[in-house]
């Protein structure tokens, strides 16, 4: 890009996420512009380089979904091949830690952020604006990784009970765009002696515990699975209700109103049962039992009746969220995540080799550059990005597009050069 001209070292660091909220395709259009480059063939030879960029990525994507797929065969719950190797104990653990290794390192390439146990534990203490709270048993679990990737708000609406529930209120609620899970229960064996351990009590009663504690998980469900899952546009107080082992809580308004509902009908209870009394004991004691149990007994069906309602539409609103809101699961979970590191690659990739094409540069000049490059995607897009511009020049001299002197000066290799070393690189990998 012939605008580009070196920048001065110092640069005001911009405080915004990593993840480029913008398609390859619309990246490349706008780095492509006639005005950024010394005629047609230029363009054309640019746009030539940046598909390749694209193409050889694609060709690693590839190769690293086989090979995750590979590893995580073991731990897949929709597995239906018949595996011949029966893995041992011993190397399901080491299966399991270079798989849990991987994933992360992935997951983290395509600009996910980790949700920790300090901001899980934050997001937690918040009840639902929508008034479902629910409770997860968190030592339930040997693998627990929880990412996220881009935050927003989600406008919604309710009746508001200061207008008698015939006036909506609106209210903002803030989101994850796409939350990724990665679960494993631990084996029976090891939470049986952590019951034991924790409670005092014998192997027998923790057993009884554990069984208690699992009865509302299907009996598919395996203690040697990974259970993957992607979610878009979960909100932040909601991030509990995804998980296996919830267990529903009804709102504090919910056990008022069923609290008042069973007040007002022992008062009607009474009021009716005074009659009824009143006849019954004029005509026979067993007329008298017959009013207090018909009336007692309605009262203790139309409790329990509400309490069930109320259950249910807790259960309605979970089974809406993971329903419309679920993306992808196991193996589709890890397709999903490829993909999404692919791009991300790619986006900061063509990004920094176009930008470098306007040097020279200094190592030292990196981080003013990487700001300038969130200027653009700024001006260009109307997004704030904090572009990790480290890993995307790491890449790009691993694929010697781009060489750094012993004096820190970066040399980026020309369009033609660059063009016709990502033709033979790509021939190299198809044998053509």
């Amino acid at each position: 890009m012939n605008e580009a001209a070196p920048l001065p070292i110092s640069g005001e660091p911009v405080e915004a996420q990593k993840f480029i909220p913008v398609s390859r395709s619309d990246i490349v259009a706008a780095l492509l512009a006639p005005d950024y480059w010394n005629g047609e063939q230029e363009r054309a030879l640019a746009a030539s380089v940046f598909n390749k960029i694209g193409c050889l990525r694609q060709h690693k994507s590839s190769v690293m979904l086989n090979e995750l797929s590979d590893v995580y065969d073991p731990f897949n719950p929709d597995d239906e091949t018949v595996n011949q190797y029966k893995f041992s104990d011993a190397e399901k653990l080491e299966q399991r830690r270079v798989f849990n290794d991987r994933l992360k390192a992935l997951i983290t390439g395509a600009n996910y952020k980790e949700l920790t146990d300090a901001g899980l534990a934050e997001v937690l203490t918040n009840a639902s604006p929508d008034g479902v709270h629910v409770e997860v048993d968190f030592s339930e679990f040997e693998v627990k990784l929880i990412f996220y990737r881009g935050e927003g708000e989600m406008h919604r609406s309710k009746r508001d009970i200061r207008w008698a529930y015939l006036k909506r209120i609106e209210y903002v609620v803030p989101i994850y765009k796409r939350l990724f899970l990665a679960l494993k229960f631990k084996p029976e064996d090891v939470r049986v002696s952590e019951l034991m351990a924790h409670h005092g009590i014998n192997e027998e009663k923790a057993r009884k515990r554990l069984k208690k504690i699992r009865k509302m998980l299907p009996s598919y469900v395996l203690t040697d699975h990974i259970y993957l899952k992607i979610f878009k546009n979960i909100p932040r107080y909601d991030v509990e209700m995804l998980f296996p082992n919830i267990r529903v809580k009804m709102k504090y308004s919910d056990k008022v109103q069923l609290g008042g509902s069973a007040l007002a009908g022992t008062i009607t209870y009474a009021l009716g049962t005074a009659t009824k009394l009143l006849v019954a004991v004029a005509l026979s004691p067993v007329m008298l039992a017959v009013a207090l149990a018909s009336g007692f007994g309605g009262i203790v069906y139309a409790q329990v009746r509400n309490i069930f309602i109320t259950r249910d539409r807790y259960r309605m609103q979970l089974a809406q969220s993971l329903y419309f809101q679920n993306l992808a699961n196991n193996q589709g979970a890890l397709a999903v995540i490829v993909d999404d590191a692919e791009e991300e690659d790619v986006k900061e990739e063509v990004l920094l080799y176009a930008h470098l094409l306007g040097g020279p540069f200094h190592a030292s000049q990196l981080d003013a550059l990487g700001g300038h490059i969130s200027n653009f995607l700024r001006d260009k897009f109307d997004v704030d990005v904090q572009f990790d511009v480290h890993d995307a020049l790491e890449r790009l001299m691993a694929n010697q597009m781009i060489r750094q002197s012993s004096t820190g000066e970066l040399h980026v290799m020309a369009l033609s050069d660059a063009d016709r070393h990502l033709h033979n690189r790509w021939c190299r990998l198809v044998e053509c």
